[in-house]
């Protein structure tokens, strides 16, 4: 995103940067007119790449390079722009974000200024396309950030290239590329890599590599260089139109926009058919102004998005209207009057324009980690509500691990790591495994337990129902998926203790194998001699309804909005599931089943919020706060499973069974 210029100024090339930025653009604000939009940022990264490499190696060559002068022009060129967005959308998010989404703001905003924000990212569960990210203001500095990494390793890199490999330098950095591509390729399924350099790098390489080729062989035939722009161009649109946010990315997909960038770029050393509308002055313009436009936009969109404005036509032309006016007025007033004052060297870049900004940002991260979101920035009447909206943060991934990780999991390990409940106790006696709702759920748990002196363990997945095993998978010919490996090593420890939870998004992947599954892995569990608990859903809702109350306090709703879930649709989309949980326990006597909907919803509605604390953190995913007091509401009002009481010498219990202790948690 921070390109640089050689000796020879090429037009065409912010006219590239244009494209490139208003593809972005487009797919931020409506992801159904540009589906590939993303793949800009892919072009901004080969464009980056040509230009370092030349400005490297033209230093080389002629013996003019120096670190000390690199790096005071990549400071002036990224950081004065920088600088004004993290002010501005300091104070906004101040004003804005509720303490939990005000810690994400701030550390990202900390790992932007140390060079980590996409490594950061890359630690949440969501990935790039995931829950709530287009709510986060600096998520689009992860490419910042792949950008200043390959800063620092290319130009040792190109030294090593030019001392050992002199001619031969193409064909390794080709072989590097190819070798990056695959990388790239192979982790295409996980997460995290969408945001990392060892993901990115064979863009920026095939960047170099277009350069080197160019200066090595140039164009000179027109026919040539018409039909590689031509090609180039076709390949490049036709990536941003083609291409979706379900297809596997980077891996060999961001080829395809890659290639055509570094054709247009080869083509366009000599005039060609494209040589007229890549040197229109309205293209280049915005180009010259890319930068800015890019750090802008997506900050403005993410605030919109945060306060449920829905961006519509005019929301949209609008946002644009603005992002192009700071964009300008950034361009003008700061990028360039610091990016050509000659007087800022090394020394003072570094320290005025870095090192001071940077611990001040670092600073500000640190205070609102420490002080769970700097809470204070609220009124008292509030301040409860607002902290309500709370969740575990489990970067490390012990106990929480992402959908495609794999961890082997011990009696020890959970024992040391993922313990809670009565933690006085030696022994645990309670272990909950699922999905990312069994997480959600764990206060619950903890409030039983600690109600029945009881220890206990958990280690969930993103992403995998706690009844999936490869035995029980309708294809015997599949292979074992992580999940199944997750839930066997769970599995095979659940003997050591009294209770095992199973907790799961269910309604969100009911099908013919459902019940099959579920019976499968409680008779299983009841195998290894522990009890299974199976905790039926909490209700959901589409549209998000999770911060309702909170707008209406805060009056950025009607007062009048009702901000609970109409039972009818928690019947239809829940019932069945609720049903065959309910065979699977008739089936099997000492089963206990767990549903939070009895202390939720009453006939007419289930609440989304209690007295000054909010339930939901999202449209589906239960706070920690709420689900300790729903676990409070549940002991008061229903009992504890967990206790000896409840279970009879035969087996069988009467826990949860009487319908007419069905209680609504009565919203205020």
């Amino acid at each position: 995103m921070t390109p640089d210029s050689n000796s020879t100024y090429r037009p065409e090339i912010d006219s590239l940067r244009a494209i490139a930025v208003l593809a972005v653009i487009a797919f931020h604000a409506n992801s159904h007119i540009v589906s590939g939009g993303f793949a800009g940022v892919d072009v901004f990264f080969v464009i980056s790449g040509y230009l370092i490499s030349g400005l490297i190696a033209n230093g080389l060559d002629n013996g003019t390079f120096r670190f000390a002068d690199f790096y005071t022009r990549r400071i002036k060129r990224i950081f004065p722009a920088y600088i004004v967005v993290a002010l501005v959308t300091l104070i906004i998010s101040t004003y804005l974000l509720i303490p939990n989404d005000y810690i994400f703001y701030t550390t990202s905003l900390a790992a932007s200024w140390g060079f980590a924000s996409n490594i950061f990212f890359s630690m949440l569960s969501w990935g790039y396309f995931g829950q709530r990210t287009e709510e986060f203001p600096l998520l689009h500095t992860w490419s910042l950030s792949v950008e200043e990494q390959f800063y620092f390793i290319f130009p040792i890199l190109l030294i090593f290239l030019f001392r050992y490999f002199g001619q031969q330098k193409i064909l390794a950095l080709l072989f590097l590329g190819i070798v990056f591509t695959v990388i790239s390729e192979l982790k295409t399924g996980e997460v995290k890599s969408y945001f990392l350099l060892t993901s990115r790098a064979h863009e920026l390489i095939i960047g170099a590599l277009a350069f080197f080729i160019s200066k090595k062989i140039p164009v000179k035939s027109g026919k040539i260089s018409n039909a590689l722009a031509a090609a180039g161009m076709a390949l490049m649109l036709g990536t941003f139109f083609f291409l979706n946010a379900d297809m596997p990315f980077p891996g060999v997909n961001s080829l395809y926009p890659c290639m055509g960038t570094a054709m247009l770029i080869y083509a366009c050393q000599t005039g060609n058919v494209l040589t007229p509308a890549l040197r229109a002055k309205p293209l280049v313009f915005i180009g010259l102004i890319s930068y800015s436009l890019y750090l802008w936009h997506w900050p403005i969109f993410s605030f919109l998005r945060y306060r449920r404005i829905e961006i519509g036509f005019w929301v949209g032309m609008g946002t644009v209207a603005l992002s192009f006016l700071l964009a300008f007025l950034t361009w003008k007033f700061v990028e360039n009057p610091i990016r050509r004052n000659r007087n800022i060297r090394f020394k003072k870049a570094f320290i005025q324009i870095y090192a001071v900004p940077a611990a001040a940002f670092l600073c500000i991260g640190l205070y609102s980690y420490l002080t769970e979101g700097a809470p204070k920035r609220f009124p008292d009447d509030i301040r409860q509500l607002i902290a309500s909206y709370s969740f575990e943060r489990d970067l490390t991934r012990s106990c929480s691990i992402r959908t495609e990780d794999y961890k082997k999991v011990t009696l020890d390990y959970l024992t040391g790591n993922c313990a809670f409940g009565d933690l006085g106790q030696n022994k645990a006696q309670v272990l909950l495994l699922g999905d990312s709702h069994a997480h959600h759920f764990k206060p619950f748990v903890e409030q039983l337990s600690r109600n029945a002196n009881l220890k206990a363990v958990y280690h969930v997945q993103a992403g995998c129902f706690p009844i999936y095993l490869h035995a029980n998978n309708p294809d015997k010919n599949a292979e074992t998926s992580v999940c199944e490996k997750h839930n066997a090593d769970l599995l095979q420890i659940a003997g050591n203790f009294k209770f095992t939870v199973l907790a799961g998004f269910w309604s969100s992947e009911l099908d013919e194998n459902f019940e099959r599954r579920l019976a499968s892995m409680t008779e299983e569990v009841i195998k290894t001699g522990s009890i299974p608990v199976i905790f039926k859903d909490n209700p959901f809702y589409e549209p998000d309804l999770s911060r309702c109350i909170l707008y209406k306090t805060r009056g950025w709703a009607a007062p009048d909005k009702n901000c609970n879930i109409p039972y009818s649709f928690v019947a239809r989309t829940q019932t069945a599931v609720d049903e065959i949980i309910d065979k699977v326990k008739a089936q099997h006597p000492q089963v206990i089943v767990v549903d939070p909907k009895l202390v939720m919803c009453n006939q007419s509605e289930c609440s989304t919020y209690m007295s000054n604390i909010a339930f939901y953190k999202d449209a589906n995913h239960i706070n920690t706060k709420a689900a300790a007091l729903l676990g409070e509401e549940f002991l008061s009002h229903v009992g504890n499973p967990f206790s000896d009481s409840r279970i009879a010498p035969d087996g069988r219990h009467a826990f949860g069974d009487n319908p007419a202790r069905k209680v609504a948690a009565k919203p205020n």
